[in-house]
Formats: structure tokens, C-alpha cells, sequence
């Protein structure tokens, strides 16, 4: 049975999305009907995680977040509530992550992971950390590359209100299954940029 709380706010910002930004959505024959699979996109605004879920309003995903995010008050109250896994990034390679991580992939649930690490301060895309390679590899789900864009115009990094005359859209790319990308698994930095290419291609 889905998360209440998941579910509640995924489809509030697809009527969001939808209705009040007139968002569009596109590939959604992409998403699998069943089986574990990890999102890759690229990260423009607080706006993107819950715009996703609502794309793939058919499957459960689980979001891989900033341990920084969980702070007191409401954004607390919130996340401990949805399906985030919060990322310890000032330990290099967070154990407990890994480890939560790959136990939803093993659940059959989807995983998002924005491999910039972080927000993007221009707009454009940046560089994919090793974090999406070795999570690849070592789960072997297939990939699906997502490209978000509006989003930065709407409600940039370091902004508070939105600018609601921006229209979103996301751009969800065929899955890339573990055959493809399995040749570079001895180094996750290079699966990572192969993999993350194919959001530049979407």
C-alpha cells in the first residue's frame, strides 16, 4: 500500500503542475509497469521532486535528499513523512543511504537521484557525481534519464516566491537497461558521465 502522505502531495503538484503552471509531461509510456527501477534528472529548483513524482504518478518512487533539508518545523515534519532518504553529504559516501537506497530498489520501488548533487545556480546542466554509478552498478535497475526545465524560472536557487508565469515541462527518456552501461561498472565516475549524457540528449 502506497505512503498516504506520498500520495497526497504527488497528486497535489500534478494539479499544480498541470492546472495552475499548464505543465507538460511527455514520454510517460517510458515509466515500467512493474520492477525496480532509478530516475536520473537534472535539478533546478525545490519544485523538481515533487513535479517528478507526479510524472510517475503510476509507479512509487523514493527520493534521495540533503540530510541539511531536515530541519525543524514544517519541511521536518514533511520529509520524515514522504518517501526521502535523507543523504549525509558531509560524509563521503553515506552508508546508511547506500543502504536504504538500494533496499527500496530491491522492494521494486522507483529511486530518484539528481546526480548534480545540488541545485544548478544558471540553469544549465552540470556534472554527474559517481554517487548515480555506483547505485547503478551495483543494483543493476535500468536507468531512465528525466530533463526538467521551467522549473529555474519559476523558483530559482536562493529565491523564495515563485514566478508563476513560467510554464514546466519534464521529458521522461527510454530506460537504459544494466546491458548498456554494465562495461563501465569498474568506475562509477564513468558510468555516471554515460549515463547522464543521455539527459543532455533528451
Amino acid at each position: 500500500m502506497w505512503n498516504p502522505y506520498y500520495l497526497t502531495t504527488i497528486l497535489s503538484s500534478r494539479f499544480v503542475f498541470k492546472n495552475l503552471l499548464r505543465g507538460k509531461v511527455s514520454g510517460e509510456e517510458n515509466i515500467p509497469k512493474t520492477g525496480p527501477f532509478i530516475v536520473e534528472a537534472n535539478h533546478l529548483s525545490h519544485l523538481d521532486p515533487p513535479f517528478i513524482g507526479g510524472a510517475f504518478r503510476s509507479r512509487e518512487l523514493m527520493f534521495m535528499a540533503r540530510k541539511s533539508l531536515f530541519k525543524a518545523g514544517f519541511l521536518n515534519f514533511l520529509l520524515s513523512r514522504l518517501n526521502v532518504i535523507p543523504v549525509d553529504k558531509e560524509h563521503h559516501g553515506d552508508i546508511r543511504a547506500i543502504r536504504q537506497a538500494l533496499a527500496a530498489l530491491k522492494r521494486g520501488l522507483g529511486l530518484v537521484i539528481f546526480p548534480e548533487g545540488t541545485r544548478s545556480l544558471d540553469g544549465q546542466l552540470g556534472k554527474a557525481q559517481a554517487g548515480l554509478g555506483f547505485l547503478a552498478c551495483q543494483s543493476r535497475a535500468p536507468v531512465i534519464p528525466v530533463r526538467i526545465t521551467g522549473t529555474f524560472e519559476i523558483l530559482k536557487k536562493n529565491t523564495v516566491w515563485p514566478d508563476i508565469c513560467h510554464t514546466p515541462s519534464i521529458t521522461i527518456g527510454l530506460p537504459i537497461p544494466y546491458e548498456a552501461y554494465h562495461l563501465f561498472e569498474k568506475d562509477y565516475q564513468h558510468t555516471a558521465d554515460y549515463l547522464f549524457e543521455h539527459i543532455r540528449q533528451i
